[in-house]
């Protein structure tokens, strides 16, 4: 009688623990999924800045959906620091120097775009009002530059 109890201890085991392991991940699955999928051009759409430590501007992209496009400029600062991180502006960002965004492609949850033939951008969001910027082939890529939307 007591190996009956131990097998049908056993059964329940192989069932209900990854049955209940299933019910947990599920919801954050499906909320990943359901994130992942929500993002659209439209989600990167607007004015975004970086803020130097300085407390200066270093960066400024403007995205506005076009038809099907995504388009826009970025502007950057000539800065001072290291491994691509801004300790101080030295030349702010202006739109006599702004580069046309071009190629915009959204992989995913990731918008890629160029701003000119040498600079090409990875931007993926962050939060709702955050995202992070990265300079493709600079050490920006390990160290991705953080971008907040304005209001306006």
């Amino acid at each position: 009688m007591a190996q009956r109890g131990w097998t049908k201890a056993r059964l329940y085991f192989r069932i209900l623990v990854p049955v209940a392991a299933l019910a947990v991940a599920l919801p954050r699955t499906q909320l990943a999924q359901k994130n992942g999928a929500d993002v659209t051009l439209n989600s990167f759409t607007g004015t975004w800045r970086a803020t130097c430590q300085d407390g200066n501007l270093f960066a400024i992209l403007n995205l506005k959906v076009s038809g099907s496009d995504l388009v826009g400029d970025i502007s950057l600062a000539n800065m001072s620091g290291e491994n691509g991180r801004c300790a101080k502006v030295i030349d702010p960002p202006s739109p006599q120097h702004a580069m046309k965004v071009t190629g915009a492609r959204l992989e995913g949850t990731t918008l890629s775009f160029q701003g000119s033939s040498n600079a090409r951008f990875e931007m993926s969001l962050a939060g709702a009002r955050t995202a992070k910027l990265i300079f493709v082939g600079t050490p920006v890529e390990e160290l991705p530059w953080l971008l907040t939307k304005s209001a306006d």
